[in-house]
């Protein structure tokens, strides 16, 4: 299994979120000029039919998902070029992680868990305090905005009622704790 710090260390990083709100902005090249591009879950680049050069940009690095056992079907389509990283505690089984180049530490969960003080941060979250861990040169988050939007993947929202997460404290952390970091910044 590969050492992900090394993938991220001393690099320029765009973590790139599913808010429906990053349509509306024009970050495609910027997001493109990093070292390393960074998509979660659904990862709209990555197999949905958005014209989203322009916005979001069209290259993955990496792509960090909750549970890879949902996306099992679909990896054979991805690009063998993109690292894959599982990110929840649950199911890291051998079947799992032959599927993807990383597990998240599950002993790093159980930290991010205490410092937010509940069991369920969400997978972007965990992306933040994973890459700020790793000593990036640079880390830029777009597409995160807790909601405000809609994920564009739950356009119309029948999936958020079921979403067991809570945004606003993970707001406040970002705002209070990593985006205070010089090398961290949220482009909105």
């Amino acid at each position: 299994m590969a050492k992900m710090k090394d993938w991220f260390e001393n690099q320029t990083v765009a973590l790139v979120g599913n808010a429906e709100s990053l349509f509306h902005k024009n970050f495609g090249d910027e997001i493109e000029n990093h070292d390393v591009v960074v998509r979660l879950n659904k990862a709209a680049m990555l197999w949905t039919q958005h014209h989203a050069d322009a916005t979001h940009g069209r290259r993955t690095d990496v792509h960090m998902v909750f549970n890879i056992g949902e996306y099992r079907h679909r990896t054979s389509d991805w690009d063998p070029k993109i690292r894959i990283m599982h990110m929840s505690k649950m199911r890291q089984t051998k079947q799992h992680q032959a599927l993807v180049h990383h597990m998240f530490p599950v002993s790093r969960w159980e930290e991010l868990c205490e410092l937010v003080g509940y069991n369920n941060p969400t997978t972007g979250l965990m992306a933040i305090e994973y890459i700020t861990s790793c000593s990036p040169r640079k880390l830029d988050v777009y597409g995160f905005d807790w909601k405000e939007t809609p994920t564009f993947t739950d356009m119309e929202r029948k999936k958020d009622p079921l979403c067991h997460h809570n945004f606003d404290l993970e707001r406040k952390l970002c705002f209070e704790h990593y985006f205070k970091m010089p090398n961290v910044e949220w482009k909105n």
